[in-house]
C-alpha cells in the first residue's frame, strides 16, 4: 500500500512539473514572438496620477520601454454617464488633447488630462462624475497607430480629481466608448 501511494505521488508530481515547464516555455516563446513582430513592444500608455503644479493630477502616462522613440500625436477622450451640476457650458462629452512630443526610449512622459476632461464635461463648478474612455494616437517611425485605453470611473471637483477607478468589465468599457462616440458624433453635427 505504501509503495502504491509513493508511485501515485511520484506520477502526480511528474505531471504537475511537466505542465508547469510546458506553460513556462510557451509563455516565453509567445513573449519573444510578440517582441519580434511588434514594432512598439514596450510602449505602455496608461491613465494614472502624477504631481503636476503642486497637486495630484489625473494624467496620461506614456511609458516607453522599447528601443524606438515614439511620437505621441494626441489623445481623444470620451465621457459617458456624465452627472454634473452648475455647468458653465454645454457638455461636449468629447475632447482632444494635442501632445506632439517624442517619448524617448526608456523614458516616461506625463500629460495632464484634467483640463480636457473639465471642458468636455461643460466646465462644471461643483462635483461631477463620468466614465472616461480614451484613444491615443501615436507614430513609430512613419507608421501611425491608435490604442484604446481602459475605461475609468472618475469623480472630480472642478479641475481636481477626487477619485479614479478602472472599469474592469470589458462590456462596460466598449459600451461606454461606443455610447460616448455616438453622442460626440451627434453633438458635432
Amino acid at each position: 500500500m505504501a509503495i502504491s501511494m509513493n508511485l501515485i505521488f511520484a506520477a502526480v508530481s511528474v505531471a504537475i512539473l511537466s505542465a508547469l515547464a510546458y506553460t513556462t516555455l510557451r509563455a516565453r516563446r509567445q513573449k519573444k514572438q510578440s517582441a519580434a513582430t511588434d514594432i512598439h513592444y514596450g510602449f505602455r500608455p496608461c491613465i494614472g496620477f502624477t504631481r503636476l503644479d503642486g497637486m495630484a493630477s489625473l494624467s496620461l502616462l506614456l511609458e516607453n520601454h522599447s528601443k524606438n522613440p515614439i511620437w505621441a500625436e494626441e489623445i481623444e477622450i470620451f465621457l459617458a454617464d456624465l452627472v454634473a451640476d452648475n455647468q458653465t457650458a454645454e457638455p461636449a462629452l468629447r475632447g482632444i488633447q494635442k501632445i506632439r512630443q517624442t517619448v524617448a526610449p526608456r523614458d516616461t512622459l506625463p500629460i495632464s488630462l484634467a483640463e480636457v476632461i473639465y471642458r468636455a464635461a461643460g466646465e462644471p463648478q461643483r462635483r461631477h462624475s463620468s466614465i472616461l474612455t480614451c484613444v491615443l494616437r501615436y507614430r513609430v517611425g512613419e507608421t501611425s497607430f491608435e490604442k484604446e485605453l481602459g475605461a475609468y470611473k472618475i469623480q472630480m471637483m472642478g479641475l481636481t480629481v477626487s477619485d479614479a477607478r478602472r472599469e474592469r468589465k470589458s462590456s462596460q468599457k466598449s459600451a461606454a466608448l461606443e455610447k460616448a462616440k455616438q453622442i460626440a458624433a451627434v453633438g458635432a453635427k
